[in-house]
């Protein structure tokens, strides 16, 4: 049974003292031209770089009737907003803790962490007390089951979607966390590009560098945000954490995952090396036949793991794909290709996203780290199609060597502008808070 909150009667009161203003005032502007709002109460569309369509907000006049009573009423209904998440949050948590096994008691820890900072993000956000109380309960039902009685993932994870919704339900809990005003969706010409291959049937793999565990929620949130359908069909390459760590099954369940272990731990333990090949080569079988199938779309993340802050500066820099990786989904196309006609198409991605859920200093990641919510950015570039084209003279060795080159070059580049952009948004929101 969903756990289940009821809005305070004082917050109800304020949002229809709130709205009552609003429709008063607009009701006394009405009719007066440029006295007043008139024809120029709402901004005329604009369309961003990624291609979204804003509006701008209302004008402010200075001479608006109730202003003072309407800035204390958002004030109280914030104030009281805050106080019914966090409230929500413990009630939440006691709740979870009520059922959780003992055994559980240092993830239970972790998970208490998260969910009070998740709380404060979600004030930040200004989430709505109604909605944050059906996602809570939403929450604690499916994260109490993963901690109870963990999901044995098969190598190709579908998404369940029914009879509960693991996908909206991730999308919907991680969508706090991202700034609207300022993440970005660049490449747009890029990203049709790829709706039109999948459309004719062709296959596309996504070859991206990789940040924080909700990374596919970041990419599904923007691609949506942009009205893109094919956000719940990405197929994600997916490393043993996501899909052994009791925090983040939940999540897990609601992507296509194609499940593998990552070089990094191939050897993690040594007694487990040759049955954790053995699994990668029957997630590469599977790979194979969803490229000769055709319409496969592919994201994964060549680096085998998460960008990491250099030591020094403490900026995030872009981990170096792993070569031989990129030239074996290079072959498993060809293979398509000449098996069933499949045409497959690579396309780089940069992504920045740390900000989100920052992965932890150390590179070899522990099932149970500890997690931040904290409210970022999350910006994402679609780069330009690298074409693996035959050229007289060229041996294959080096023809490989410039796919990889041309990739690396896309990513580093994109990530870079997007690492600029970030830095400037920052710089500006200080000097507007000063």
């Amino acid at each position: 049974m969903l756990v289940s909150f009821d809005l305070s009667s004082r917050t109800r009161s304020c949002i229809i003292i709130l709205i009552a203003s609003v429709f008063v005032c607009i009701l006394s502007f009405q009719g007066r031209g440029n006295a007043g709002w008139g024809t120029e109460r709402l901004g005329a569309p604009v369309t961003s770089r990624c291609g979204r369509v804003s509006t701008p907000g209302l004008r402010r006049c200075p001479n608006l009737p109730f202003r003072r009573t309407m800035d204390r009423l958002r004030r109280d209904v914030k104030v009281n907003s805050a106080a019914e998440i966090n409230a929500i949050t413990e009630k939440s948590l006691e709740a979870l803790k009520a059922n959780a096994p003992e055994s559980m008691g240092s993830m239970m820890s972790i998970l208490e962490e998260f969910m009070h900072e998740y709380a404060h993000t979600n004030i930040l956000a200004e989430t709505p007390a109604a909605k944050y109380a059906e996602v809570m309960g939403q929450s604690m039902q499916v994260m109490g089951q993963a901690l109870s009685q963990p999901h044995k993932f098969e190598i190709l994870h579908r998404a369940i979607r029914q009879p509960f919704d693991y996908y909206r339900w991730g999308v919907d809990f991680f969508r706090p966390l991202i700034e609207q005003d300022t993440s970005m969706l660049y490449g747009v010409s890029n990203l049709e590009k790829v709706v039109n291959y999948i459309e004719k049937g062709d296959n596309v793999v996504i070859l991206s560098n990789h940040q924080t565990e909700v990374d596919p929620q970041a990419i599904e949130i923007l691609l949506e945000d942009q009205g893109c359908d094919l956000a719940s069909e990405l197929i994600f390459v997916a490393g043993h954490k996501v899909t052994t760590d009791p925090l983040a099954i939940p999540f897990s369940l609601g992507q296509n995952l194609l499940c593998i272990h990552s070089k990094k731990y191939i050897e993690k333990p040594p007694e487990k090396k040759a049955e954790k090949q053995a699994h990668n080569t029957r997630t590469m079988k599977k790979m194979q036949e969803l490229l000769e199938e055709g319409s496969a779309f592919l994201w994964v993340a060549p680096s085998g793991g998460r960008d990491r802050p250099d030591p020094e500066s403490r900026e995030f820099v872009v981990a170096p794909f792993d070569e031989r990786s990129v030239q074996m989904f290079k072959l498993m196309a060809n293979k398509a290709n000449r098996n069933s006609g499949k045409d497959t198409h690579f396309f780089p991605m940069a992504m920045l996203t740390h900000e989100l859920v920052p992965p932890p200093d150390g590179v070899q990641a522990q099932v149970g780290e500890k997690r931040s919510a904290k409210r970022g950015a999350a910006m994402i570039w679609f780069g330009e199609e690298v074409k693996d084209e035959r050229v007289d003279g060229v041996a294959d060795r080096q023809r490989h060597a410039i796919f990889y080159e041309n990739v690396m070059k896309q990513v580093l580049e994109k990530y870079d502008e997007l690492a600029k952009e970030r830095k400037n948004q920052l710089e500006k929101l200080k000097v507007e808070a000063s």
